[in-house]
């Protein structure tokens, strides 16, 4: 396995609760193909907000979510108890619109080669 990622829905709202990807396939474009799914299941389930946390010091995270249209809106104090980092709270807003569905496209066209998703897990 590539990668993994996890969403939680709740009303019109989505939360990315994890992406990881194995070390070894790293900046190999999974956390991108990952965060796309995800993005389209919470567009399917009547998501308008996407949001989660970051670490601080995680950079290349940061960039890959602004790309997706995430911005930062608050911290959480000490939110990883095993380095006690702060998080930064980051929400891409109203991910029902054809404007977003537009970025997410034009995101998969730079993608090379083909994403391969479980049968019915979603």
């Amino acid at each position: 396995m590539a990668g993994y990622s996890g969403l939680m829905l709740s009303l019109d709202e989505a939360h990315v609760t994890t992406i990881a990807v194995d070390p070894a396939m790293q900046r190999r474009q999974v956390a991108t193909r990952l965060l796309l799914d995800m993005a389209r299941v919470a567009r399917r389930r009547g998501a308008t907000d996407l949001t989660l946390e970051v670490r601080v010091g995680n950079y290349g995270a940061q960039a890959l979510y602004r790309r997706f249209g995430f911005a930062p809106e608050g911290i959480r104090p000490q939110y990883y108890p095993e380095t006690n980092e702060d998080a930064i709270v980051m929400w891409a807003h109203d991910i029902d619109t054809e404007a977003y569905a537009a970025r997410l496209a034009a995101i998969e066209a730079s993608v090379t080669g083909a994403t391969i998703v479980p049968e019915g897990r979603w």
